[in-house]
Formats: C-alpha cells, sequence, structure tokens
C-alpha cells in the first residue's frame, strides 16, 4: 500500500520549500521563488525518483528583483507561473495602456503566500499572490491522492477591476529530454514565436507540427527526438488540440508524462524544443530540453497577442476565471 500523503517542511538551495508526496509522486514547491515548482518526480518501487523538470547547471537560484530580467545569462529552467505576459512590453489597452509588463510578468518574481492542508489520504497546497501593477488576484491549488500517480492544478484568477482585464497566462515547465524521446501531440499548425539563427522562420512563420520545414526545405519530425548534436531550437504555438491532451514520452523506460485540460478553458499550446542549440553563449556547452505548455493565448507578448494575433484571455471587470491542467507520470 502507498504511503500516507505527507507535506513535509526542508530548504532548497537555502530557500523555505516544501515537499509534496503521496507515495507514488513527488512535487517540492518553493513559495519565495514565485510558487516555482523545482522538483517533480515519480517514485518506483525500490523508492528512486525519476527526476522530470530541467535545471540548468550553471545556473544558482537567486532571489530575484521585480521587473528585473527573465535570465541574464542562462535559463534555470524547472517550472514558472507568466502572467500577464511572458515577453516584456507595455500593456496594449484600457486604463493601463502604457504600463510596463515585466519580462515573464509579474507571477515568478515575487513571493507568494501559501496555505497547506493534508491528511493520509489527500493533500492540498494553495498559494496566492497579487498583482502589482495591474489589479488582479492569482491563485494556484494542487491537490494529490494517495497513490494517485495524477496531480491536479487548480487555477484561478480575479479581476479586481471595473474594467476588462486581457491577459497572456503560460506556465513554463521545462522538462529533461534526451534523444528518442516523444511528444505525442496530434497533427496541427502551429506558429514560430522564434528559431535559433532564424532557422525555422522568424516570428509569424506558419509550420505545420510535427514535421517542421527550414528556410532551405529539410524537414525535420520533431515529435521524436534527435540527437543531442542537433543543433535544434524554436518555440511554436498553436491553439490546443479538442482531446485536451498532451505528453512527453520515453520509451526507453516506457514513462510517460501526460498534461490534461479541458480546450475550451486552456486555449493554446506552447511548444519550446531545444536540441543543443540555445542558449548560444560563446565557449559554453547549449542544453537539451523541452517546455511543453497548455496556455491561455499565444506568441508570448500581449501586446502582439491583442492588437495583432486577437489570441489571448479576458476576464470581465470584477469577475473570476478558473482553468485546471492534470498532470499524470506514468
Amino acid at each position: 500500500m502507498p504511503s500516507p500523503c505527507t507535506i513535509k517542511e526542508l530548504n532548497w538551495y537555502d530557500f523555505p520549500s516544501l515537499m509534496l508526496d503521496n507515495g507514488l509522486v513527488r512535487m517540492v514547491v518553493v513559495p519565495t521563488l514565485g510558487a516555482k515548482i523545482v522538483s517533480l518526480c515519480k517514485i518506483n518501487k525500490k523508492g528512486s525518483a525519476r527526476e522530470w523538470l530541467f535545471k540548468s547547471p550553471r545556473q544558482e537560484p537567486r532571489l530575484p528583483d521585480f521587473d528585473q530580467k527573465y535570465t541574464e545569462e542562462d535559463n534555470l529552467g524547472l517550472w514558472d507561473e507568466c502572467f500577464p505576459s511572458v515577453s516584456p512590453t507595455h500593456y496594449p489597452n484600457g486604463p493601463w495602456k502604457g504600463s510596463a509588463v515585466p519580462d515573464h510578468g509579474e507571477l515568478w518574481c515575487q513571493p507568494w503566500k501559501e496555505k497547506k492542508k493534508c491528511n493520509d489520504e489527500e493533500l492540498e497546497l494553495r498559494t496566492v499572490t497579487y498583482g502589482v501593477r495591474f489589479p488582479y488576484r492569482f491563485e494556484r491549488v494542487i491537490r494529490m491522492r494517495r497513490g494517485s500517480p495524477t496531480i491536479e492544478l487548480f487555477y484561478n484568477c480575479h479581476n479586481l477591476s471595473i474594467f476588462p482585464f486581457n491577459f497572456i497566462w503560460c506556465p513554463q515547465p521545462v522538462y529533461e529530454a534526451k534523444p528518442g524521446m516523444q511528444i505525442l501531440l496530434p497533427a496541427q499548425e502551429m506558429t514560430v514565436y522564434s528559431s535559433a539563427r532564424d532557422e525555422f522562420g522568424q516570428l509569424g512563420t506558419r509550420q505545420l507540427w510535427p514535421s517542421v520545414q527550414t528556410n532551405d526545405d529539410h524537414y525535420y519530425d520533431l515529435s521524436a527526438f534527435p540527437s543531442r548534436d542537433a543543433d535544434i531550437a524554436l518555440k511554436m504555438y498553436g491553439r490546443s488540440p479538442t482531446q485536451g491532451f498532451v505528453a512527453l514520452k520515453d520509451p526507453s523506460t516506457d514513462s510517460e508524462l501526460a498534461m490534461e485540460f479541458d480546450y475550451n478553458e486552456i486555449t493554446h499550446i506552447a511548444l519550446t524544443l531545444n536540441f543543443g542549440a540555445w542558449p548560444g553563449k560563446p565557449g559554453q556547452p547549449n542544453h537539451y530540453y523541452t517546455m511543453i505548455a497548455p496556455c491561455i493565448g499565444m506568441l508570448d507578448d500581449l501586446a502582439l497577442a491583442v492588437n495583432h494575433y486577437e489570441e489571448y484571455g479576458q476576464i470581465a471587470p470584477k469577475d473570476l476565471r478558473t482553468w485546471r491542467l492534470r498532470i499524470t507520470l506514468n
């Protein structure tokens, strides 16, 4: 029988953190670092764990200042929440028009308050924070049940103003990857946000997943990960599949991380595929990872999403918007 659910306090790089454990899966959250998720593990029968999240070996976590650059030299990785934009931009409309939106939004660079509940059969971690330049309350609730491979993440955002509030929400779960792993996502048209050396096009280039095309008409099926020296990197957005399902599969260990959601709530999906091309710093080896992010809105920049692509979320005045994401580790 699986061990009972527990929430334990510990330190992660000297930051107070909480380890959530239901006997089968384990997650570590650091509330003071924007409620960053720093570990996501499946525990096997021998007691060892498979870590799914990627952390840069060259970066040490630091307490950020509000409105600082998200990456100075390198991407730390792990899992952050980005809202109300991913790219730094200026708010596009309403009474906040022209207000600066920080790089990767307001959530990752401020501490969150936490409230936890736990008994043998189930646990809950509720974290909450407020907008700094914009009037909203943002909450994420993580729930786990004893012995279940599924983690449920419930999100709600309350618009505290008397005006409509437009936003992009995009989590940043950066996953460990290796050659031969697969992304299970139906074929669909996607839009490039960026690619290394513009090899797969610049902002706005259309691609047909999973067979993406280079500028010189070479095709790569990126649903199956290439070698570590492939020197390929790009970020793309598309509409959420109607099945509400996307997964990262490792055939070598017959393991899988599946993400399920209601495509009417979580309307888009972002893929970052970095197969040895980023960060592209002279004298440093490049990383090999992937980011699979069911999200609301597309192409990182809220002003671009509102004014050009018309692909964004909106919360009515004094209203609440909710969505849910389920993660299953098989």
